[in-house]
């Protein structure tokens, strides 16, 4: 796991869940250099961490549409500046066929929306012809992969605006053959495209798990992709984050002077490891839930009241280029 604090003095990276000193968990901080890109001083708004994969992690400008990889082991960074416009990125992901890292794009004008792969080792983009029309856009959560395939909670239907896109409800990009497809999210039909702002998906034992936050109850519903050729959906779980027994914290979520606000943008589900729930609640800390057990672990943070990115995170050498 790694948390990203962005300060007008540079970058701070930590990394947390290997090591451990008198029984707690220990949170050490990555050195970086001073003239990383990255680390520019000269930054109004500092660059923000996006993504993270294979011990790479990618960072976007806030400003303008370029993009910063680096591997904080090895210090290699590498930048992205001729990004077709206007767009975003879906993905960082490592090609299991050609053993390479790349960058997903997709570029929305309009109602089309078409997708491009940038290759960091030819430092090149190649769109992607797709034998049908995919005008699909993902949610702007972190993707799963799970059999090859990287998985996005979709957001947007370009050919069906204003109607939940349920049906399509979970983009699909195969890596190695870069097909782009899309399934149906399991559950009832949603109300509207905002309910999907509410869903995530993470990875269980190897298995593709979606995760639907229900905001009227403060409660988490955890399905299981059991079956992933046939699409057959198992729920399993249910998080009760209400639950004063289990959670030393009280909902609904609100800040001092405030009234409730939509808890969804407060609690953010990181990843599903050794059959527990790793989440993090915004300005209270790390949470890990045993969804078997039902019990909770508190982690503190460094700069406990602070604001972070959290991603999962393993460290490596491989080169990005």
């Amino acid at each position: 796991m790694i948390y990203f604090k962005s300060t007008k003095n540079g970058q701070q990276l930590y990394v947390f869940g290997t090591e451990h000193l008198n029984g707690k968990n220990v949170f050490r901080k990555l050195h970086l250099r001073p003239e990383l890109m990255i680390n520019n001083k000269r930054w109004e708004k500092p660059p923000i961490l996006q993504y993270s994969c294979q011990g790479v992690l990618l960072f976007v400008d806030r400003m303008w549409p370029i993009y910063y990889a680096l591997n904080p082991i090895t210090q290699e960074e590498v930048t992205i500046k001729n990004t077709p416009v206007p767009g975003k990125s879906c993905a960082l992901y490592f090609c299991p066929l050609t053993r390479q890292f790349k960058l997903l794009y997709a570029q929305a004008r309009g109602s089309l929306c078409q997708y491009f792969v940038y290759m960091f080792k030819t430092r090149t983009w190649r769109k992607i012809h797709s034998s049908s029309t995919f005008n699909f856009l993902p949610y702007l959560n972190s993707h799963a992969v799970v059999n090859g395939a990287l998985h996005w909670i979709m957001y947007a239907d370009f050919e069906k605006e204003g109607i939940p896109p349920c049906a399509n409800g979970i983009m699909v990009f195969r890596m190695d053959k870069e097909e782009l497809s899309a399934m149906p999210h399991p559950g009832s039909v949603c109300t509207s495209k905002k309910v999907h702002t509410t869903m995530t998906l993470l990875v269980k034992e190897n298995c593709l798990s979606f995760c639907h936050l229900l905001v009227s109850e403060y409660a988490v519903d955890i399905w299981i992709l059991e079956d992933y050729k046939m699409r057959t959906w198992n729920k399993r779980y249910k998080v009760n984050l209400f639950d004063k027994k289990i959670f030393p914290f009280s909902l609904p979520y609100t800040r001092p002077g405030s009234t409730s606000i939509d808890v969804y943008w407060w609690i953010k589900l990181i990843n599903i490891q050794g059959g527990e729930l790793l989440f993090y609640l915004c300005d209270r800390g790390l949470f890990s839930y045993n969804l078997d057990h039902k019990t909770v672990k508190i982690f503190e943070l460094p700069q406990q009241k602070e604001s972070y990115a959290c991603r999962t995170y393993i460290e490596s050498l491989l080169a990005i280029t």
